[in-house]
C-alpha cells in the first residue's frame, strides 16, 4: 500500500520518502519534490534481481549486489553492480533484501538515506513514472541533497 502511495506521489508531484520495504519516511516528506526533481536528486535508479547482500565494512551498511536488467539513471551500467548502502534492517524497521528478489530501486545522492525499493505490481507503475520524468530531469540540478525543491 505504501509503495502505491509513493507512486501516486511521483505522478502528482507530492512529496514522499519511503516505500514498501526500503526505508522509513524521512525529511523529504516535508518537501515538495516533483517526479523530475526526484529523478534529478537520485544517484541510481535501476531494476534487477538481488544477487547478494553482505555486511559492509562500516556498521549499519551493506553491500547490495544486483544483476541489473534495466538502468534508468545513469542510463547504462554494469550487468552486475554492487552498491554500498544503508542497511534497511539497521533499525529493525525493514528486512534486508533477499537473493533472488526482483526490485526496482532508487539510491539517493545522500549516502545516509535508505534505498527506496519497489517490488511486485508496483514496479511497472514506478518504471513508467521514472521514464516519463527522465526527459524533464535531464540537466536539472539537485538542491539541498534532494530534500528541497529543485
Amino acid at each position: 500500500m505504501l509503495a502505491g502511495a509513493a507512486v501516486a506521489g511521483l505522478v502528482f508531484g507530492i512529496a514522499f520518502d519511503g516505500d514498501s520495504a526500503g526505508g522509513p519516511a524521512g525529511p523529504a516528506t516535508e518537501a515538495k519534490l516533483s517526479a523530475e526533481g526526484w529523478v534529478a536528486c537520485s544517484q541510481v535508479m535501476a531494476e534487477g534481481e538481488v544477487v547478494s547482500v553482505e555486511e559492509a565494512p562500516e556498521v549499519g551498511r551493506v553491500l547490495l549486489t544486483v544483476a541489473v536488467t534495466d538502468w534508468f539513471k545513469p542510463a547504462t551500467g554494469e550487468k552486475q553492480a554492487r552498491f554500498d548502502v544503508v542497511d534497511p534492517a539497521k533499525d529493525g524497521a525493514y528486512p534486508r533484501w533477499k537473493p533472488g528478489e526482483h526490485l526496482l530501486f532508487v539510491i539517493d545522492r545522500d549516502p545516509a538515506a535508505y534505498v527506496t525499493s519497489y517490488r511486485g505490481d508496483t514496479i511497472a507503475e514506478v518504471r513508467r513514472s521514472i521514464e516519463r520524468a527522465l526527459p524533464g530531469a535531464a540537466g536539472r540540478a539537485c538542491t539541498d541533497g534532494g530534500r528541497g525543491d529543485v
